[in-house]
């Protein structure tokens, strides 16, 4: 049977190109050698035929990037080609996930907006969950393209969540705060909630520091007010509340900074360095202008 069907390919790869090259690259295809079947698909020609085989060849490979670039332009050159594009993209997209090769499975769900804009993209890029592999300046770029590629809101909030990682991994938290609070408006998963909140109490505590830290009490009141209301009682809302505290303090309303202090004083059910960095507060006769505006240990949530 498998000599049946080279000969069929054989008998087909007559039509344009290099017809000798297409049959070596039969050959191999049919022998295993995809990497071999790849270099001679690649010198036979660029005709749609030639490139659906590339693009199997490469996907049997492993060469998924490649493979994602051929699918892609099968679909483009023929028209009538676009369902076997998809259906190849589709494979590659599952062979991607269990390898757990993000950037390919990006590259898939691109190609299948571009080639088959019908097709369910959206399922697709709803398991790429937080784009776990990539970088942040990668899901700078491939993010907006996939949110382009899905209607779906369920699977357009995680990606979403994934940009604002992206932002808070580059410094930016003000770049990724409306990006959170605009999930956070959308989403009914409870999970992802959380994570959004707690990835909001961390920008908006270490906006409200970096205030303090240049001497804009105003900014800065405003961010820590808002991280400790996010998390009163919590590591990042006790913080924020020792900076409310600072920035009251060189205002002047040394009523309303030791309000602060005392509320994280009292927090704490046992004692920690927040307890004690609140008493020393607490013990100054005059509260140091230039007060310390270190963050907490960094958390990824």
């Amino acid at each position: 049977m498998r000599i049946g069907a080279g000969l069929l390919l054989l008998v087909a790869g007559c039509g344009s190109g290099s017809p000798d090259r297409e049959r070596a690259g039969d050959v191999a295809w049919h022998t295993g050698r995809w990497a071999d079947a790849m270099v001679d698909y690649r010198a036979a020609g660029d005709a749609p035929r030639l490139t659906a085989k590339l693009a199997d060849a490469a996907l049997q490979a492993g060469a998924l990037a490649e493979s994602a670039a051929a699918w892609t332009k099968l679909g483009s050159d023929d028209p009538q080609r676009t369902g076997e594009a998809a259906a190849g993209l589709a494979r590659l997209a599952d062979l991607a996930e269990r390898d757990g090769k993000p950037g390919a499975l990006v590259a898939a769900v691109l190609g299948i907006r571009r080639v088959a804009p019908s097709w369910p993209a959206g399922r697709l890029a709803g398991r790429l969950g937080p784009i776990a592999g990539m970088t942040a300046p990668d899901i700078a770029v491939f993010v907006p393209a996939l949110l382009a590629a899905t209607a779906d809101r369920a699977a357009a909030d995680p990606l979403l969540f994934s940009l604002a990682l992206a932002h808070r991994a580059r410094g930016a938290c003000d770049a990724a705060v409306p990006v959170l609070e605009g999930v956070l408006r959308r989403t009914v998963n409870s999970p992802l909630r959380d994570s959004v909140v707690t990835t909001l109490g961390w920008c908006e505590l270490g906006l409200g520091l970096a205030a303090l830290q240049a001497e804009r009490s105003g900014d800065a009141e405003r961010w820590l007010d808002r991280a400790a209301t996010r998390d009163p009682l919590g590591a990042v809302g006790r913080r924020a509340l020792v900076g409310f505290g600072d920035a009251r303090a060189r205002q002047g309303d040394s009523t309303a900074a030791k309000v602060a202090w005392r509320t994280v004083a009292a927090a704490g059910a046992v004692p920690d360095t927040l307890t004690q960095l609140a008493l020393l507060r607490l013990a100054q006769i005059a509260p140091v202008l230039s007060s310390d505006t270190t963050p907490l240990h960094p958390v990824r949530p």
